[in-house]
């Protein structure tokens, strides 16, 4: 017992201290996660630490940053050429004075998302002493927004744009500035550019003001932006910017200050190229669309006298004017300063034919811009007069309706307060109508004429004047049949339009309802017709006739013509060998040959399918099934249209069911494929495929095909659909090119 009594103690021992290490061994077991410089974002785990390493050169300064609800982040200070300095609790600053990896480690109690940013001082472009116009020296990088609606998203709530941290490498800007000493950063610029400013970090308040350099003179221009102490703007909050626009071509020299010993700050620089048009011909402003740029722009528009146009500043103020095409030539309008959430509404000038919106004194802007009609009827504005004749072109009066009520209104900010309607009776000659108008609503101030018009001399037959009766305003007047003229009008213009022209005044509607009845309908027209017509309608009749029969009788001789042909086809048997024979004889050459042989592909076809096989002659190769039948036949190679080229003569004859997408396939066993480069009658044809024609139960069909390839030999087959089913034929038999025709 003496002796075991120790050794179980020691055992013991052993055992309590392997478990007190194992919790610190498991603890220290990491993942490991290298930082870039931007925007990173993790997923943490509870209990479960993670290593994170920065890369930092020897001098370099970062700002690293982070966002997480109870996660806790802490950076080892091991090495005495780190300097670590926090400058808020989600904020510290590192500083290296050699090249290192700095290690951090983050945990959380919980599972989250930890967003981190990190940004390292790069001084390259950087100046500690301010140029002057005439120096000339390396500008820094900036980020370049060509097309506005790329960089800006009116639905965040802001102007300033929207830059993926993916793209951080071109438009960020990271640097250190001390209360002595101011930093200078150059950008190139052109006249009528905007640069556009957004912090994204400082540990203090930091000023950015911005010089614009020619070769020779300098200006300090009166915009200033600054960042407050331990600002950071991480992933999803809403942006916020400085612009300058560059007065003509040069250079933008940006000068940061600070009050505080130092201050390390992040930011986004950016140029928006000047955009001097914008157009929106062609655009749906009747549905409405948005107008985002910066500085000044002119956008032209399509505009017609009926439209209002509805402008809208989103989000920030600026000057739009507005100035209208008539008669070729623009006339310009006054310009309007619009509040952000202002809106305008623009009048028309009669007849205008375009118009063009020009925003300025904005550095940034969204414009939303829209159309509305105030057309009384069919996009029609009824006129004020009633026309002089019925000679002039009426196109432009609107047609009131004798069935369903009629709805306009008086546009009284174009001082509008005469609306005439043409009214047209359809009728027969010597027919009398009667037609009654009624106002529904408002009839104050209003009252009604009707013109019954002389469908001959134009002149006036009759016309009454009503005025309201009570809360009534009727009117009625019989009629003739033809084109007539009724007219709502104010008693008093004057009285009714107080306001000044294109001032927006809300219109006065009103509503017609129409009654009709016929009083008389009088005679209907006849017209006996004149001997010359009906000699010349008999005329007619047999000449159309006979031109109708003529298609007939065509037909009728092309069928005969080709039963003798065919006939006279089937008799001469083993046409293949005779064409060869007449070749080598002289009698006749290969394009005589050719065309005969074209001829007698259609001839052969009308012929029962054994005649037609003996006509060509025995030497070929065949398959036969059930449903379908092939043949193959070599041919003289002297009545190719290419030179090299293997002609053939190819028989199919469908005995069963319907064929379609069919396709013959001439593959060649061995060597390179053949490629069709001739068919006769006119098939599509690809590679070594033809693709034929829907082909029905007792369907035959031959044709000439000619090969271009080396091979010796060809396998022919049929691939289709038979009946909606996949079916394919192949003749068993392997084709010989050396095999001749004749």
């Amino acid at each position: 017992m003496g002796w075991y009594g120790p050794r179980t103690k020691a055992s013991i021992l052993t055992a309590l201290l392997l478990l007190m290490l194992l919790p610190t061994a498991l603890g220290q077991s990491e993942s490991s996660v290298s930082l870039h410089e931007g925007f990173n974002s993790l997923q943490l785990t509870p209990e479960q630490a993670t290593a994170l390493t920065i890369s930092m050169e020897e001098g370099d300064t970062a700002l690293l940053l982070w966002s997480c609800a109870s996660c806790d982040l802490t950076v080892s200070t091991d090495d005495e050429a780190l300097t670590v300095e926090n400058q808020s609790p989600r904020m510290l600053t590192l500083r290296t004075e050699q090249s290192m990896l700095v290690e951090t480690s983050v945990s959380t109690t919980s599972s989250e998302t930890i967003t981190l940013m990190l940004y390292v001082d790069d001084d390259e472009h950087h100046l500690e002493v301010r140029p002057s116009p005439e120096s000339t020296l390396s500008a820094a990088p900036f980020g370049l927004c060509s097309l506005p609606k790329d960089c800006i998203d009116t639905n965040t709530g802001v102007l300033a744009s929207q830059i993926a941290h993916s793209s951080d490498g071109a438009f960020l800007h990271v640097g250190e500035v001390h209360a002595s000493t101011n930093e200078y950063i150059v950008f190139n610029i052109s006249a009528g550019d905007t640069l556009e400013w957004q912090w994204l970090a400082s540990t203090e308040a930091t000023n950015v003001e911005m010089y614009h350099q020619t070769s020779t003179e300098e200006l300090l221009l009166n915009k200033t932006t600054m960042s407050t102490a331990a600002y950071a703007q991480l992933a999803g909050d809403a942006p916020t910017a400085q612009y300058w626009t560059a007065p003509e071509d040069g250079r933008f020299v940006a000068r940061l200050s600070t009050q505080d010993a130092k201050a390390v700050w992040a930011a986004h620089v950016m140029n928006h190229p000047k955009r001097t048009v914008e157009s929106l011909v062609g655009a749906d402003l009747a549905s409405g669309t948005e107008l985002i740029g910066h500085g000044e722009t002119t956008s032209p528009f399509d505009w017609s006298e009926v439209h209002t146009l509805h402008l809208h500043a989103n989000l920030a103020p600026l000057d739009v004017r507005v100035d209208q095409l008539l008669s070729g030539a623009w006339v310009q309008g006054t310009a309007t300063q619009l509040s952000e959430g202002e809106s305008v509404i623009v009048y028309p000038y009669p007849d205008v034919s375009g118009g063009r919106l020009v925003v300025s004194n904005a550095s940034v802007f969204s414009l939303e811009v829209s159309t509305a009609t105030f057309a009384d009827q069919h996009g029609l504005e009824a006129p004020s007069y009633v026309p002089a004749s019925l000679e002039v072109d009426n196109s432009s009066w609107p047609v009131i309706n004798l069935t369903e009520t009629t709805t306009g209104a008086f546009t009284l900010a174009v001082h509008d307060t005469s609306d005439t309607y043409r009214l047209v009776v359809d009728g027969w000659e010597d027919s009398i109508h009667f037609v009654q108008f009624t106002i529904v609503g408002d009839v104050e101030g209003l009252e009604w004429q009707l013109w019954d018009i002389d469908q001959t001399t134009s002149e006036t037959i009759a016309t009454d004047i009503t005025q309201p009766v009570g809360d009534q305003l009727k009117i009625g007047l019989q009629v003739g049949r033809g084109t007539h003229y009724l007219q709502l009008r104010f008693q008093n213009a004057s009285q009714a339009t107080p306001n000044l022209w294109g001032e927006d005044v809300e219109s006065r509607t009103y509503a017609i309802q129409a009654a009709y009845s016929l009083i008389d309908e009088g005679e209907e027209p006849w017209f006996p017709p004149s001997e010359d017509a009906v000699y010349w309608g008999n005329v007619a009749r047999w000449f159309m006739g006979i031109l109708f029969l003529l298609p007939v009788l065509y037909l009728a001789v092309h069928v005969r013509q080709s039963r003798r042909y065919a006939e006279s086809v089937a008799e001469k048997k083993q046409r293949l060998a005779w064409y060869t024979s007449r070749l080598d004889s002289g009698e006749s050459n290969a394009r005589q040959a050719r065309t005969d042989m074209a001829k007698a592909l259609h001839a052969v076809a009308q012929l029962e399918w054994q005649e037609g096989l003996e006509t060509w002659g025995p030497h070929r190769v065949e398959h036969r099934t059930e449903d379908v039948a092939l043949a193959v036949w070599n041919v003289d190679e002297r009545l190719a249209t290419k030179d090299g080229a293997w002609p053939l003569v190819v028989g199919v004859h469908v005995m069963n069911g319907t064929w379609d997408l069919a396709a013959l396939r001439f593959d060649a066993p061995e060597g390179a494929a053949y490629n069709v480069v001739h068919v006769e009658p006119r098939f599509l044809f690809q590679g070594e495929e033809v693709f034929l024609d829907t082909m029905g139960p007792g369907h035959q069909t031959y044709l000439i095909v000619e090969l271009d390839g080396k091979a010796e030999h060809i396998d022919v087959e049929l691939n289709g659909r038979m009946d909606g089913e996949p079916f394919a034929a192949r003749i068993p038999q392997t084709l010989h090119r050396s095999e001749n025709g004749s």
